[in-house]
């Protein structure tokens, strides 16, 4: 257990132990050093670029750690976005684990704890001690562009439930669980990456809806939460995002709700603060608003900047020295519980955990559980048949792209199947090129992606339900399709568009496995539909 005296460690100690930060290359690299010796960083964040096998991460956390004991004393948190599905860092080699909407759709909730607890495993042998997941925000926004499938579900109870058994699920396991984003980012028609939302909604709905997941959270002993850019105009009269505002940090989030564990911000680089700030100057205030760990993402500047900015603040009295040890207390209390024993053993004495096929099967057979017929029949594969597909990229700076080389192939291999892929959010020219090969055709699959953001996918919908054929839809991330049209006949969901949602996805267009799925949202598409209609014009693409 380790050992601290705030009176002994210096302002630049103190200053490293608020940090998070972001940094290039997958092996400890010249800058971490620097950055560890010079400025005490004291916590870091990987991304997929810092990542190549399970064999090489392993090896980089266990060094990161020995740099770290070595040179402040203490241990880091290392932190990852692994939520599953969508926003996943870990490809290759361990486990490719389902999204919180495609676990909630199999309708179990120990599902939820089946994963959190395989992936802790996994994560701790790793040596990743703290994840940024699970999300804790109601996607009851169907125009939602970052939140979605991340999401259980647009339910407060059903959130709470599923998100609560995933964070147990990785507590067990010595993994920090991070309950994102509060005060809740699921009623929002702006990514707070690029830019700054705002929720007007009253306490009494903040309460009944927003808050709900977060309280649950609490009670149930989540050791992290994670804050959002978001300006919520009747909880603060400042204008500040969440993430900078005392009011909802402190005073809410730890005085109201009695929240004991780790402030975490999001990305310090997001347009939600950078618009007004600079990433130094709302890391400052965010150490103000009462945050314990400041993310900078960035690999490179500003993250110097950053911390000579917070020094500086601190000597000018911006922020205290009360501030800063309060917050730095926390931190350190809670590195009591960090689990170092592995740092001195070889990758081969912890294999069995992380390429775990146990683990795989687990997460292959939840995605398949999860399928869902909405509307209409199940595809019964004819002779003559089209397969319009999507192919994904990055929507957000919370994705990361999958490489999809070879992901398609179980599609290509069924026999009276023709593939064409369509562009993300296709033009008029492109639809009506479309329609002309979908003529050809006596049955038509078209697999969407994110509709309620690329609103030429429901243009091209519609334009091929006129033509009358055996016409599916197939979503393969938001299911909102519904929302938007009345054309679609026969809808069926899969919630991500992954390797194992891909084989599901074979399978099913060859007959070869049951729809047992139940949608985690409610479909009252039609009012939806007809405000949707009168506001056709506005531009819902991200571009």
């Amino acid at each position: 257990m380790i050992k601290y005296d705030l009176s002994k460690m210096t302002l630049r100690d103190k200053i490293g132990q608020l940090a998070m930060f972001g940094f290039d290359g997958t092996t400890v690299t010249d800058d971490l050093i620097n950055m560890v010796k010079k400025y005490k960083l004291g916590n870091v964040i990987l991304f997929a670029r810092n990542i190549k096998t399970p064999e090489q991460l392993y090896n980089l956390t266990k060094n990161i750690q020995k740099l770290a004991i070595e040179e402040i004393g203490f241990p880091m948190f290392i932190s990852i976005d692994q939520e599953g599905g969508m926003v996943t860092r870990i490809f290759n080699g361990a486990t490719f684990f389902p999204g919180a909407m495609t676990i909630s759709a199999t309708n179990n909730p120990n599902n939820a704890y089946e994963v959190g607890k395989a992936m802790g495993i996994e994560l701790d042998a790793l040596g990743i001690n703290m994840n940024l997941a699970p999300v804790y925000d109601v996607n009851n926004n169907p125009n939602n562009p970052v939140i979605g499938v991340r999401s259980f579900s647009d339910k407060p109870d059903v959130v709470s439930e599923y998100a609560n058994s995933f964070m147990k699920g990785l507590q067990e396991q010595n993994v920090f669980a991070t309950a994102k984003h509060f005060p809740g980012h699921g009623d929002t028609n702006i990514d707070s990456h690029l830019g700054l939302p705002i929720i007007n909604h009253d306490l009494k709905r903040l309460n009944e809806i927003e808050f709900k997941p977060f309280i649950s959270a609490i009670n149930n002993g989540i050791k992290a939460i994670m804050s959002t850019h978001i300006n919520f105009t009747k909880l603060t009269n400042d204008g500040y995002p969440a993430t900078l505002s005392k009011d909802i940090m402190t005073g809410l989030l730890r005085e109201k709700f009695g929240f004991e564990g780790l402030i975490v911000s999001d990305g310090m680089g997001m347009k939600g603060v950078v618009d007004k700030y600079t990433t130094e100057e709302a890391c400052v205030l965010a150490i103000k608003a009462g945050i314990n760990l400041i993310c900078v993402c960035h690999s490179h500047e500003p993250r110097h900047e950053t911390f000579e900015t917070i020094y500086r603040a601190v000597e000018e009295g911006r922020i205290t020295i009360d501030e800063i040890d309060e917050r730095v207390k926390r931190v350190l209390e809670a590195k009591k519980e960090i689990n170092i024993k592995n740092i001195d053993n070889e990758y081969e004495t912890v294999k069995k955990n992380i390429e775990n096929t146990e683990h795989q099967k687990l997460a292959y057979s939840l995605v398949e559980n999860a399928i869902t017929l909405v509307k209409g029949n199940p595809f019964n594969l004819k002779e003559k048949t089209l397969y319009i597909g999507i192919i994904p990229r990055a929507l957000t700076i919370a994705d990361d792209d999958i490489k999809i080389s070879k992901l398609l192939n179980p599609i290509y291999n069924i026999k009276n199947l023709d593939v064409i892929i369509a562009d993300i959010n296709p033009d008029y020219k492109q639809i009506e090129e479309l329609v002309s090969t979908c003529n050809k055709y006596n049955q038509i699959i078209f697999t969407t992606y994110n509709s309620n953001t690329n609103i030429g996918q429901i243009n091209l919908i519609e334009s091929i339900s006129e033509l009358k054929k055996d016409f599916h839809v197939v979503s393969l991330r938001n299911p909102y399709d519904l929302y938007y049209t009345k054309s679609i006949m026969n809808y069926v969901c899969l919630y991500e568009y992954t390797p194992n949602s891909i084989k599901v996805l074979s399978k099913y267009l060859k007959g070869e496995i049951s729809l047992n799925g139940r949608i985690p949202i409610k479909y009252e598409w039609f009012n939806y539909w007809n405000w949707w209609r009168r506001n056709k014009n506005l531009s819902c693409s991200l571009g």
